[in-house]
């Protein structure tokens, strides 16, 4: 009790006020929140791990660039108000958010006619073209949700624990816009619709998992 009742309260020689560490405690560990605390490790001068956690981001708290780069994305317009080296050297400057947004630019967005077109010179019946092209749907989904998923991972980790928390919950927030959705119903209508290619479309029977007639 002498203990902490000594480091409860005392008074620096130099300075008359007293000084409550208990409640001065919390104060600091939020300070040390907000402070690059954590182990990491880089790489020719790059960021490449936190807690042995692969991270891609850079720049622990947030890049400014960002907003401007994410907004010139889809034209790959040349911002005036970005830093010249982010034009020159993207790959090396850009913040790894950008990096995602410009993948999803280039590969978010399915392109149902060159499905279509690729298929149209194939001497396929109507009813397979269909179906291949659903398929291809669903795996296109597949692969972009989570390659978008493993590239936002290495987004995540920051030596500032408020930010690796912060970036979490964002995380969380776009994994739920993202994902693709197939709810039970779509995919059986879909093996309904394909089940004399089930070479090219998984039967009703993987649906219920049971494999059973």
């Amino acid at each position: 009790m002498k203990i902490f009742s000594f480091f409860s309260k005392f008074k620096f020689k130099w300075w008359s006020w007293e000084i409550d560490t208990v409640k001065l405690f919390p104060f600091i560990v939020l300070v040390l929140a907000f402070l690059p605390i954590l182990p990491y490790e880089k790489k020719d001068g790059q960021l490449i791990s936190v807690m042995g956690f692969e991270a891609k981001e850079n720049n622990f708290y947030l890049n400014l660039n960002d907003f401007v780069l994410l907004e010139g994305t889809d034209n790959n317009v040349e911002n005036k108000n970005v830093d010249p080296k982010v034009n020159n050297k993207p790959d090396k400057y850009q913040s790894h958010l950008a990096k995602i947004n410009s993948y999803l630019d280039k590969n978010g967005i399915v392109n149902n006619d060159k499905y279509k077109n690729y298929l149209e010179s194939k001497n396929y019946s109507e009813e397979l073209k269909q179906c291949l092209i659903l398929r291809n749907i669903l795996m296109t989904e597949l692969v972009i949700s989570g390659e978008t998923k493993r590239l936002l991972s290495q987004w995540v980790p920051s030596p500032v624990p408020a930010v690796w928390i912060a970036r979490l919950g964002i995380f969380w927030i776009l994994e739920l816009i993202m994902n693709p959705y197939f709810s039970p119903e779509t995919l059986e209508k879909g093996a309904k619709k394909c089940n004399q290619f089930e070479h090219l479309w998984p039967s009703e029977k993987y649906l219920d998992l049971t494999f059973e007639e």
